[in-house]
């Protein structure tokens, strides 16, 4: 029996894509849908659909791997310029092109994903070096592709832009040394850290450092320098970090002082649970003289009451105004705090924790309901001062101060525009006296 030869996906795609002509001479028309189909008209509008569609689809096979050189830069001009051309063609004639049918970017061929299978694997010579683009759609946008180990693709334009705005930085302002350097700028440090990694990530082999490719995202922060408003905001809130200071640090103390009351008012409270009393083995014995471990029966989970479709047990409280438990349950201290022991005002830090959960309103009813089934009804006052003064007051605090910072940010910035058209106003004033100057001076040589 012959072997079967095992064929690739490559193999299989292409014999399935060979095929597809063979099927279609197989088709029948009828005479209305060839007469149709023989419209000069309409033959002369598919045949332009068809030589736009050339220009979109992805080359297949390994052949079309090519190194960008300025070669390939001349024709992505080229192309570009063909683009504008068509564009401005089409603005002249009124014809607009609706969106859903403009070319888009070829999903298979996205930064990040992994080459398909329909390329095969480029030489290894191709690895990790600039390459000219495989998606029709970036043909003109002056871009190129580099394909990493294990087929992963990149594709660099902003890259190799800030590259070269650094370069052009660096040398004419000089690296680090003196007082106008490149990075002497703080801005520049973020360029300079975002193109670091970006080269670092790509051809060094650093193993796992795919979280290290999250710094790209930070390049979006470049245009930040660019666009005025935007600046304004920024710089405003960098000044409300340094000012700050001060709320923060009554935001602090007030919370330390709360924590303070809640760790003396409700220590060990979120502990108290309703517990099975008698136990069923003290009634189900008839030895006397039998021990009863009272601890290991407290850290049993049984012996506590749950409700339906509750995680954690039924807290209860002593005082006249707690929650009480149901028939043949007592109210004990036993067991862990509830969510898995991370509610509690056992400790100073937990106590913290809590506070700051109510003054950022965190699920903070489910933290009342707790405290107060609990403790009982009458601490609700604690609670509802917490709630004005951390969350109503000091947040608000914060954002007053975020607020007047934007605000003289703002103000800054007007002014420092205002200055620069006094100063083009007395430029201009100045050189219009010059300019009088040498031609009552040209008048003065003339009669003379």
């Amino acid at each position: 029996m012959a072997k079967k030869r095992k064929i690739s996906l490559l193999d299989a795609w292409l014999r399935n894509r060979a095929a597809q002509p063979k099927k279609a001479e197989k088709l029948k028309l009828w005479p209305q849908q060839l007469a149709y189909l023989r419209d000069p008209e309409l033959v002369s509008s598919l045949a332009q659909q068809n030589v736009k569609m050339a220009h979109l689809l992805s080359p297949t096979g390994t052949n079309v791997f090519r190194r960008f050189t300025p070669e390939s830069l001349a024709e992505c001009e080229r192309l570009k310029a063909e683009e504008d051309a068509e564009e401005a063609q089409r603005k002249a004639q009124n014809i607009e092109i609706p969106e859903e049918e403009l070319p888009k970017p070829s999903k298979d061929l996205e930064v990040g994903k992994s080459l398909p299978f329909y390329y095969g694997d480029p030489p290894p010579e191709l690895l990790n070096i600039p390459l000219e683009e495989l998606d029709p759609y970036y043909k003109s946008k002056k871009t190129f592709i580099v394909i990493s180990k294990g087929n992963t693709i990149n594709r660099y334009v902003f890259t190799g832009i800030y590259t070269f705005e650094a370069l052009i930085k660096v040398l004419s302002r000089g690296f680090c040394v003196g007082s106008f350097t490149f990075l002497r700028d703080p801005w520049n440090w973020l360029d300079f850290m975002v193109i670091s990694m970006a080269y670092i990530t790509e051809f060094v082999d650093l193993g796992n450092v795919s979280a290290l490719r999250t710094f790209r995202v930070l390049r979006a922060l470049k245009t930040i320098t660019v666009i005025p408003g935007l600046k304004t905001i920024v710089g405003a809130l960098i000044q409300s970090v340094k000012k700050l200071g001060d709320v923060m640090i009554l935001t602090v103390f007030c919370l330390a002082v709360f924590a303070l009351i809640g760790l003396q008012l409700f220590m060990g409270n979120l502990r108290q649970k309703c517990v099975l009393w008698p136990p069923r083995s003290i009634n189900d014995t008839e030895d006397t003289n039998s021990t009863f471990n009272f601890e290991s029966f407290l850290s049993s989970q049984e012996v506590y009451y749950y409700l339906p479709g509750s995680a954690d047990p039924l807290l209860c409280g002593n005082s006249s105004d707690a929650g009480k438990c149901p028939e043949g349950y007592i109210c004990m201290k036993a067991g862990r705090n509830p969510n898995y022991g991370y509610t509690s005002y056992d400790n100073f830090g937990w106590a913290f924790l809590a506070l700051f959960r109510l003054m950022t309103q965190d699920f903070w009813e489910n933290l009342f309901q707790l405290t107060l089934r609990a403790a009982g009804k009458t601490y609700m006052i604690f609670f509802v001062v917490i709630i004005f003064l951390g969350s109503f007051y000091l947040i608000n605090l914060i954002l007053a101060v975020v607020a007047m910072a934007y605000a003289e940010q703002n103000e800054a910035t007007i002014a420092e525009a205002k200055e620069k058209e006094e100063e083009y106003a007395l430029i201009m004033e100045q050189i219009k006296k010059q300019s009088e100057a040498s031609m009552l001076s040209h008048c003065v040589l003339l009669f003379t």
